[in-house]
């Protein structure tokens, strides 16, 4: 089954339909488009990350190339980095010259929303409607943390393409077809996690082997899923860096313990995050008391993605959205009330049909107009919490140079203002040593007390710019040749003498 597969109906029951029809599909995306798209441009704008990946996309457009040596801090400035979510990064950086940061909420807004909608889609072509919509809105409360205007998000289409087009292979005992290659390579432009895609597609395809009848078709299998495989892996290369895009998550994940120091890639709290557990629970109740059997692979699939997440919550994600998708068509095997009804005579059976063209059309107008008047008058802007615009006003009115030992999350504002920073969101880049020893500096952890001296030394540090709580605010105020000459309710700066 193509991930087209169901938009089609019969002659007769297309004959009967509305040239004005709705679907959900289409209601849910509008909705999450227009909740997400809103005046104060939260959640979408409350990640530091977005500044830095705005001004590298910027540097794309002016330049015609991509960068391939860090110019955007001077702790490591010129050592080998590259842009690997170059693609998005030009599409943020576009929606921002268009229409500023009312037009990067816009784009970040329309991707949850076709993201929203394709996964009802999706699971649509296995469920009835009820069904499908409790597994989408389950998907909804899981991704809450992440509705940020980050490339992962322009790259969610692509990778739920990817996956059902790799299920549908599985279910109909066939390779997966040439034309979900396309979803690879748009996805390994997008964004670094298509390395995630390789791995799936190397799980299903042995789930796959599995389900052989016998070795002759195992055989078959084997060499028509390889095929694919490969060419998977050389389209996943076709990026300006090559298979160096791969590598990345290699280092990324080369950061060991320092991983646990940044906020995505902590462990899930469960106390800030109810509803999530609450998924969970429901699930595992389904499967204790309901008796959900799962083929053995694909059990191992959930199992992992469950590990991930409770490993990283930034990868809430991949269990919220690839989950249901690999479990759809069991249930609907297993549980024929669950199963979805071609005639749409069941509750929203005829919200679960696709839209009428016209109706698309008027829903896509309907956002286009509400994204321009959102653009026109809004004023959207980020919080301070990721951009300290009072206190790099102070800064640069009065005429502060030199190196600057900043925020972690101030790091993407800095770039933006072409201010060289001391550490910021590209965690590759830096490596888990530095990273941990950054922690141990504004935080006066660890064995050496002089920790903080031995930093602003070694890096020649000529002004601070920290969160007002941190500890090193308060050595810095006692330290001989420091004072302090700014500080509002989040910020503090503090100066050579």
């Amino acid at each position: 089954m193509a991930v087209s597969s169901g938009l089609s109906l019969p002659a007769d029951a297309s004959a009967n339909r509305s040239s004005w029809a709705l679907s959900l599909p289409l209601l849910v995306g509008l909705v999450v488009f227009v909740a997400l798209a809103n005046v104060n441009g939260l959640p979408l704008l409350a990640d530091p990350d977005s500044h830095w990946h705005i001004t590298v996309g910027n540097w794309i457009l002016d330049h015609a190339a991509v960068p391939r040596v860090d110019g955007y801090s001077f702790t490591f400035t010129g050592q080998p980095w590259i842009a690997k979510e170059w693609g998005s990064q030009l599409l943020l950086a576009l929606a921002y010259d268009v229409g500023g940061w009312g037009g990067v909420v816009a784009l970040g807004a329309a991707a949850f929303g076709a993201t929203s909608a394709l996964l009802l889609r999706l699971l649509l072509q296995h469920l009835r409607p009820l069904p499908a919509l409790m597994f989408t809105a389950a998907a909804f409360v899981m991704m809450t943390s992440h509705f940020l205007a980050r490339p992962f998000a322009l790259a969610f289409p692509f990778m739920l393409w990817w996956v059902s087009g790799l299920i549908d292979a599985v279910e109909e005992r066939r390779a997966p077809k040439p034309i979900l290659l396309l979803a690879m390579l748009f996805w390994a432009n997008l964004h670094g996690g298509f390395t995630m895609g390789l791995l799936l597609g190397g799980a299903f395809g042995l789930e796959a082997l599995v389900n052989g009848a016998d070795w002759a078709e195992r055989r078959k299998i084997f060499i028509a899923w390889a095929k694919f495989g490969v060419a998977a892996l050389v389209v996943a290369c076709i990026t300006p860096y090559g298979p160096r895009s791969i590598l990345v998550t290699f280092e990324i994940f080369g950061l060991g313990d320092a991983l646990s120091l940044i906020d995505e890639w902590k462990s899930p709290d469960f106390q800030t995050q109810p509803l999530t557990e609450l998924m969970l629970l429901v699930a595992l109740y389904l499967v204790l008391a309901r008796g959900v059997k799962l083929p053995i692979m694909r059990t191992l699939i959930v199992v992992g993605l469950l590990h991930m997440f409770l490993s990283h919550v930034r990868n809430a994600e991949l269990l919220a959205m690839i989950t249901p998708l690999a479990i759809a068509p069991v249930l609907a095997r297993e549980w024929p009330a669950m199963r979805r009804d071609p005639e749409g005579k069941v509750l929203l059976g005829g919200l679960g049909r696709p839209a009428s063209l016209r109706a698309v059309g008027v829903g896509l107008t309907l956002a286009v107009v509400y994204t321009a008047a959102l653009v026109r008058f809004a004023g959207i802007r980020p919080p301070e919490a990721t951009m300290p615009s009072a206190a790099i006003e102070y800064a640069l009115g009065h005429g502060l140079k030199g190196h600057v030992l900043n925020h972690y999350g101030y790091g993407g504002y800095l770039i933006s203002l072409g201010i060289p920073t001391f550490i910021d969101g590209r965690g590759e880049l830096y490596g888990g040593e530095f990273i941990k020893k950054y922690v141990d500096t504004v935080h006066l952890r660890g064995n050496d007390p002089e920790v903080l001296q031995k930093t602003l030394d070694k890096y020649s540090i000529d002004w601070t710019l920290l969160l007002k709580e941190q500890p090193a605010n308060k050595l810095l105020a006692t330290l001989p040749g420091w004072r302090e000459a700014y500080s509002d309710d989040k910020t503090t700066i503090f100066v050579r003498k």
